[in-house]
């Protein structure tokens, strides 16, 4: 059995994460350099996935509170920038018992990505069953790729390689964050294809996985 079929059947297991010092809770803390959100949310609470609680308590401050400013994407933070750490919550520690399988490495990330868009194909079928038009179809499934895409880059540990991957879509597509749905219908038109085949493609295509990349993670 190869190293990527082993991560498949393991991905359940609880991994762990890098060795941190903890981060004070309930208290207010400034970004340093190296910092993302998901890296304070694992000092904090050993868990990298309660980043959301540092987002909403920090928001909650900017209220009251200028010197803490307002978190509008997950992935910008800038060094100096003052956060709130708030005490974990019931519910926190209810999810720490769910979220027992945290990808660390690329290639268990690359396993927690292709497990989000292989059940488009699957959603799709309700979809249909739902009467939902093929548009609205193309672009849920769009979506649901995109954002999938969005969240393993920001959970990956080495941001240079992040950054790279960024620097290599902007060049391809003129987007850090892959292709935009615009871009996708007029590639697609431009070869001639009419809209409803361009997004029966969308559709498709979302679904797929690389075999590029899932190889990389084989022995």
């Amino acid at each position: 059995m190869n190293q990527f079929s082993k991560l498949l059947l393991v991905f359940i297991v609880h991994l762990s994460f890098y060795t941190v010092h903890s981060q004070e809770v309930n208290n207010s803390y400034v970004v340093q350099n190296g910092d993302w959100l998901s890296k304070i949310s694992q000092k904090a609470y050993g868990n990298p996935h309660l980043y959301y609680r540092i987002i909403e308590s920090t928001n909650e401050k900017h209220l009251v509170d200028n010197s803490f400013q307002r978190i509008s994407d997950v992935r910008k933070i800038r060094v100096g920038q003052k956060l709130w750490i708030p005490k974990k919550t019931t519910s926190d520690k209810k999810k720490d018992a769910v979220l027992v399988a945290i990808p660390v490495t690329d290639c268990e990330i690359r396993i927690w990505y292709n497990y989000q868009i292989v059940a488009i194909s699957e959603l799709n079928k309700n979809w249909i069953q739902q009467k939902i038009d093929l548009k609205t179809r193309a672009i849920k499934a769009y979506t649901l790729r995109h954002n999938a895409r969005i969240n393993a880059r920001f959970m990956m540990q080495n941001k240079d390689s992040v950054r790279s991957i960024q620097n290599r879509d902007r060049k391809k597509y003129g987007n850090p964050d892959g292709p935009t749905f615009e871009y996708l219908i007029k590639k697609c038109t431009d070869k001639g294809s009419t809209t409803n085949d361009c997004y029966k493609d969308i559709i498709v295509s979302s679904s797929r996985v690389s075999t590029v990349y899932n190889n990389r993670c084989k022995d």
